[in-house]
């Protein structure tokens, strides 16, 4: 017989004890000495707030590496050549400088060395192309943000664009590479979470199980 709330304190009354609405998950909380107890977890929300920022770094990191990708494309370069139109090279740009923003915060927010590591490594990936990046309109910001101008950008030409930004340049595959790096240490960490959430469930259960025969 598994032992809920309402017989707890129905075998309370009988002892002459005080209810006082007492409930079962209380004295479970009561009957446990560990400080990281599963119910003190899911009060602090800690491991799965962990978890999420791992997913929302994952999903930036992600698409960093793909705008990173496509940035390198040897097509995008030739179809701007035939068009005379730089607005699609301009998008893609924009698309990369974004992600590389919101990969660069969102690494901030988290404490593992390894990160911040990579975020390290993010910066000198601009710093070392910072002259060739400013002829074309792309600068940093001093909170670490990159920012684009677009009539710079696009007076630079296609040929200057693919030189700095295409496959022979070495800023879009220094982010591709880092980007690829920063999502698998997120998934990573998002499994060791899943981990710990799923442990601290076990040790509840086993915890709570000893109540099942109570009275």
């Amino acid at each position: 017989m598994r032992i809920t709330t309402q017989m707890l304190n129905a075998s309370m009354r009988k002892a002459g004890l005080p209810i006082n609405n007492v409930s079962l998950l209380n004295c479970i909380n009561n009957g446990s000495s560990s400080p990281n107890s599963l119910l003190n977890a899911l009060n602090k929300k800690g491991i799965r707030t962990e978890n999420k920022g791992y997913e929302k770094l994952k999903g930036y990191a992600e698409g960093l590496k793909q705008s990173a990708e496509e940035m390198a494309s040897d097509k995008l370069f030739e179809e701007a050549r035939t068009s005379g139109d730089l607005q699609t090279i301009y998008k893609k740009a924009q698309e990369l400088i974004k992600n590389y923003n919101s990969t660069f915060n969102s690494l901030k927010d988290t404490s593992s060395p390894l990160n911040q590591g990579y975020r390290q490594m993010m910066k000198e990936a601009y710093y070392d192309g910072k002259d060739a990046l400013e002829e074309i309109g792309i600068t940093r910001g001093s909170g670490g943000a990159l920012k684009i101008d677009e009539d710079k950008f696009k007076a630079a030409g296609v040929d200057k664009l693919e030189e700095i930004l295409g496959k022979d340049g070495s800023f879009s595959d220094k982010l591709s590479f880092l980007a690829g790096r920063v999502a698998d240490n997120a998934k990573a960490n998002i499994s060791s979470a899943s981990s710990q959430y799923n442990a601290l469930g076990n040790n509840y259960f086993a915890l709570a199980s000893k109540y099942d025969f109570w009275g």
